[in-house]
């Protein structure tokens, strides 16, 4: 009686038919890992966002983008004791720098807590968990200093005459009730994405968007700054918590999630930082009632700028973004 077996052909298909399972189930599986890592990116934010109302029930207002020179502490920093860290907020001393370097030894005193990572500050999703710079806990989460229209694009009240119209801002202490717009309509922080940790000159990097152009210091941003006074690429994006700057936890709806422009700077406290995530089509954004939505990198510029002032009086709704 002859042996019974597969033959070649039938081998192959075998082969195939398993190749195309393996193909049709690695992109759900992937899907299935990237819907959890958003639930966490999107519990994280909600965390921020109980963060800031504790804070604000305890300060009667809420934390401001930057402390001001020479300190410098972020929002995010303000806030740790509501985010459990308490501990790393304990170890701060608020009255030195948050930049611990040669030219501020003051900074010394706080080289242990600003290395310090904080897991409610990391978005999963972002490829890039670890830090691009050992002296600091890297960041995915950044605070919203509003539209990006007023004293091109900065963040600091002696950098024009028009008033900043977000909801952060360097030494803002902005409350509840100045939020005419509806804490449900405003947005408090959204996401970013954390660059390269390479900082080069000359000719633009291959991918831009993990990189943002910077050009002299106190110089408004325009179309004519980004397109010829780019003189870095810079790769820090995201590099810290504790420091509160465009480069590394303030944002601005100048451009809308996910921009294909690259995010263009003045120095480090005004410019064009737009929200950015590895999320498949948008970014998540806390708004100033706790709640988190996302939004799509295809809404409109009004309707994105619209969410970013806390009084600018317009009438929006959550289907629009």
């Amino acid at each position: 009686m002859p042996r019974r077996g597969f033959t070649l052909i039938e081998l192959l298909v075998v082969i195939a038919i398993i190749a195309v399972l393996i193909a049709l189930l690695l992109p759900a599986v992937q899907a299935a890992r990237e819907a959890a890592r958003r639930s966490q990116c999107t519990n994280n934010l909600k965390q921020i966002g109980l963060a800031l109302h504790n804070y604000e029930g305890t300060h009667e207002r809420l934390p401001s983008a930057r402390t001001g020179s020479p300190h410098l502490w972020s929002a995010l920093a303000q806030i740790l004791p509501n985010v459990e860290g308490g501990a790393v907020f304990n170890s701060i001393n608020f009255n030195h720098t948050s930049l611990p370097s040669a030219t501020q030894p003051l900074g010394v005193t706080n080289t242990t807590s600003v290395s310090s990572i904080i897991a409610t500050y990391l978005c999963p999703s972002d490829p890039r968990q670890a830090r691009l710079d050992p002296g600091f806990g890297p960041n995915n989460y950044v605070a919203n200093a509003g539209t990006g229209l007023q004293n091109g694009g900065s963040f600091r009240p002696e950098d024009g005459p028009q008033a900043i119209d977000g909801v952060f801002f360097e030494r803002s202490g902005v409350r509840y009730a100045e939020i005419t717009d509806g804490l449900s309509n405003t947005a408090a922080f959204s996401e970013t994405i954390k660059g390269t940790g390479l900082d080069t000159a000359g000719a633009a990097p291959q991918d831009r968007l993990l990189q943002y152009g910077q050009g002299p210091s106190l110089t408004p941003v325009t179309d004519a700054f980004c397109a010829g006074s780019i003189t870095l690429w810079g790769g820090q994006r995201g590099r810290e918590w504790a420091r509160g700057s465009f480069i590394y936890a303030s944002f601005n709806h100048f451009l809308t999630p996910n921009n294909q422009a690259f995010d263009c700077l003045s120095g480090n406290v005004g410019g064009r930082m737009a929200a950015r995530s590895f999320h498949s089509g948008g970014v998540n954004v806390l708004f100033a009632d706790g709640h988190v939505q996302f939004a799509k990198n295809t809404v409109s510029v009004s309707t994105w700028r619209a969410i970013a002032s806390r009084n600018g009086g317009e009438v929006i709704s959550a289907d629009q973004l």
